[in-house]
């Protein structure tokens, strides 16, 4: 699946990789691309391994806000 989230937060490209590679370390996430101009995360995972909530909850770890 292939899911965009709308986030606050993110200020500068190091707050795109931390949230990046924050998911992508969640097993079933096989990318993640955050752009903090567009204030948005495009994450391509496997739905039968992680779910959309567990995606906002590490989201929400980096210390942002989904707004979607």
């Amino acid at each position: 699946m292939r899911m965009e989230i709308q986030v606050s937060g993110m200020r500068c490209s190091g707050c795109e990789i931390l949230v990046s590679e924050a998911l992508e370390e969640l097993d079933g996430v096989s990318k993640a691309k955050a752009s903090y101009l567009n204030g948005v995360i495009e994450v391509e995972y496997d739905s039968s391994m992680v779910d959309s909530e567990a995606l906002k909850k590490v989201i929400g770890e980096q210390g942002f806000t989904v707004t979607t």
